[in-house]
């Protein structure tokens, strides 16, 4: 399945918010950071210095991933994107977040920051993309604010540059990966899908969809077959979550053939949101998205 522009995921939350209510905050919150992550997308260069039309770039980053077995994010260098552009972005960001009651008080800190130095933003753009949390959570700390926010201003920054990178890369490298983590952005998966037998799992950043191990816990590579469960949905054949035992972390299923409508992709984390209130109920955990 085509990884789907910031324009036609718009669209998609736009002809969900018709029908979904119970899911109108989250898709409100989600089509608003859209409509500012499209104005990156329609640059040429998708908020980098540089344009990202040469193949031969993309084939160098990809073997260096497939050597190292390290994402593709973690060999990009935060120097190629516009941080003057950025920083006017990241304002945007912070300003929804304030109107949706989302972050707590320190948005001015946060601002500031980015406003002081232009190697602020570079530094955590550079922590995002090689999954420095550390770092993160030191700047967050210095600030007085959650780590997640920062990660999420950041993140929603360098999203639709990593969405083209995952658009141009060769299936090859996504049907041989067989690691948990995100072969383009590094993220932990939240979603998995079952297509023709197989589980591919789904990053909902990136939009990247990899082949996998059907029996094995993401989160802690166990393929004890007796320590690996599931939780089905009666309410929904095409849905359920696997969780292990050992660690008790869980991941949600789609089987897309049981689905009587199509999730549009980038969109399966929200629309499975029940999901995670019932694993939550059992008291299983997800690891939050990098």
């Amino acid at each position: 399945m085509a990884n789907p522009t910031i324009q036609e995921q718009l669209e998609a939350v736009s002809i969900l918010l018709q029908d979904k209510r119970e899911l109108r905050n989250p898709l409100e919150l989600h089509r608003r950071i859209l409509r500012i992550q499209l104005r990156i997308d329609k640059a040429s260069k998708q908020g980098a210095t540089s344009s990202w039309n040469d193949q031969g770039a993309i084939i160098n980053l990809q073997k260096k991933s497939n050597e190292t077995k390290k994402p593709i994010a973690s060999f990009l260098d935060p120097a190629i994107f516009n941080l003057k552009a950025m920083s006017k972005v990241a304002k945007e960001i912070v300003e929804v977040f304030s109107e949706h009651s989302v972050a707590d008080n320190g948005q001015e800190r946060v601002l500031g920051y980015f406003s002081a130095e232009k190697e602020n933003l570079a530094k955590l753009l550079e922590a995002t993309l090689k999954e420095d949390i550390s770092s993160i959570e030191k700047v967050a700390e210095e600030l007085s604010v959650k780590p997640s926010f920062l990660l999420y201003i950041t993140s929603t920054l360098i999203q639709p540059f990593l969405q083209e990178v995952a658009r141009k890369i060769d299936v090859s490298q996504l049907d041989s990966w067989w690691q948990s983590t995100c072969p383009v952005c590094g993220r932990q998966p939240a979603v998995a899908k079952i297509r023709q037998r197989k589980r591919y799992l789904a990053c909902t950043f990136c939009g990247t969809e990899y082949l996998s191990d059907r029996f094995v816990c993401v989160n802690c590579g166990n393929k004890d077959p007796y320590t690996l469960r599931y939780l089905a949905v009666d309410a929904d054949p095409a849905l359920q979550i696997d969780f292990c035992d050992k660690c008790r972390h869980y991941i949600k299923v789609i089987d897309e053939l049981k689905l009587g409508e199509p999730i549009p992709k980038g969109l399966e984390d929200i629309m499975t949101l029940n999901l995670d209130i019932l694993a939550e109920r059992r008291k299983l955990t997800r690891d939050k998205p990098l």
